[in-house]
């Protein structure tokens, strides 16, 4: 039996993330400020997709959306989607999508056990689901560059300084004193969350996700996982739940 291919979109703020999975296995991703109608029909030619799953932070539909709608069956990701999880949010119309598919994702990489995801992007999200796939909520902060960028727009004469790949403890001029508070600063959060949540909820993996995932994997000092794509690998996961349902 030949095994049909799903197109996973994920609409961001800044970017369009593509993604074909063949099964559980990506083949295919690719990340643009913009997609035309012609880039799907490309990618449909190529992998023969036919169900697609679209998560979405934008209002305005645009153009390719359309295109979707029309021409495959489309799962329109919100907060009433069939998850393969159970979600205890209180108020889950405002849970951000990206979160929800993140949490599947992380159960789905690591199964009956204790998940917490730390999203690492604009800002830095932390979500938690059980052994028993039960998401329990989580925590949203300043990320790195909003850290640096408000520490500069809410003062008088503090500058807007880079990120630092080599901190020192102690910055020994101001520009390495913004560096350290914001990258220092995050990576004690993680760690410091990490072990307060470990006490109260006992063993946990961690994976970390996002844009700045690689760089803070390489300073956190915890165990943890390093998964760039975990909510497209999360969309997928859902789709093809909500799949199994139609068949079952």
């Amino acid at each position: 039996m030949i095994q049909s291919c799903n197109l996973v979109v994920d609409i961001g703020n800044s970017f369009i993330k593509l993604a074909i999975y063949k099964g559980k296995k990506i083949v295919y991703k690719e990340s643009k400020k913009v997609v035309l109608v012609r880039d799907i029909k490309a990618i449909q030619e190529k992998y023969g997709f036919e169900n697609v799953i679209l998560s979405s932070v934008r209002e305005k539909s645009q153009r390719f959306v359309q295109h979707l709608v029309k021409n495959y069956h489309l799962l329109l990701l919100s907060h009433k989607t069939r998850i393969p999880i159970v979600n205890t949010y209180k108020t889950p119309k405002t849970l951000g999508l990206d979160r929800l598919a993140s949490a599947v994702g992380g159960y789905k990489e690591f199964p009956n056990k204790n998940v917490l995801i730390v999203d690492l992007g604009t800002c830095a999200k932390y979500d938690f689901v059980d052994k028993e796939g039960v998401y329990l909520g989580g925590n949203i902060a300043p990320g790195l560059e909003m850290r640096l960028e408000s520490m500069h727009i809410l003062t008088s004469k503090l500058p807007r300084v880079k990120r630092n790949d080599k901190n020192s403890l102690l910055g020994k001029s101001t520009t390495e004193a913004l560096q350290n508070g914001a990258v220092l600063g995050l990576k004690s959060e993680i760690e410091g969350f990490i072990k307060t949540l470990t006490k109260k909820k006992g063993k946990i993996t961690v994976i970390l996700t996002g844009g700045d995932a690689e760089y803070f994997g390489k300073l956190v000092e915890s165990k943890i996982f390093v998964i760039p794509n975990l909510v497209l690998k999360g969309l997928n996961e859902i789709l093809l739940y909500n799949q199994t349902l139609k068949t079952a």
